[in-house]
């Protein structure tokens, strides 16, 4: 999306009230119930667990929003943390968010730029829990995102971007069917699956 703007670029754009709104949402969200927290220190589903994509929901939001804090580096620095990319879709009337299930624990979050009048399908944001890497979790949430985008008018391309370096996950998408385009957004490479 070549005129994407950073999350500061955005939050610059808000007047002194919805920044505030934002901020407070923001620490809202970070400061739920440790109750509903991510499990860090459980095994959780195996690499058999259905993987579905749900909305997130008044309920599951903290949840979601905890998610963010099981990336260490440099993996965390590859992604905006949860909670910031859902404040950032209640601004953008083309984000289509998803909460990432393995059986009924949350293990993931994704975000698609969805504008069939541009037909323009970007897969915005992509984040599984640390605890869950390596299980297939990531795979499926991709393969079902592509199954949906396939549903959209226009379709035929299924963009993506990705920082490089430590943690990166260009090679994740390569195994995946992405290949990279030529472009360039924000210092990242763009990667392509054709549908």
């Amino acid at each position: 999306m070549e005129n994407e703007k950073s999350w500061e670029e955005v939050i610059e754009e808000l007047s002194p009230e919805q920044r505030e709104r934002v901020q407070a949402y923001a620490e809202y969200l970070l400061a739920g119930p440790s109750s509903h927290s991510a499990e860090p220190g459980t095994d959780g589903p195996g690499p058999e667990a259905e993987v579905t994509l749900r909305e997130v929901t008044s309920e599951t939001v903290h949840q979601i929003c905890r998610l963010s804090d099981t990336l260490t580096a440099p993996k965390k620095f590859m992604v905006a943390p949860n909670a910031l990319s859902i404040a950032e879709a209640h601004f953008e009337p083309h984000a289509w968010f998803r909460a990432i299930y393995a059986g009924e624990t949350p293990v993931g979050f994704l975000m698609l730029y969805d504008s069939p009048e541009e037909k323009e399908y970007f897969l915005w944001r992509l984040m599984i829990a640390e605890s869950h890497h390596g299980k297939g979790f990531g795979r499926r949430a991709i393969e079902l995102l592509a199954d949906y985008v396939r549903s959209r008018p226009g379709a035929t391309v299924l963009e993506t971007s990705c920082g490089q370096g430590a943690g990166s996950p260009e090679g994740f998408y390569e195994a995946l069917g992405f290949r990279r385009n030529g472009k360039v957004l924000d210092d990242e490479v763009v990667m392509s699956l054709e549908l």
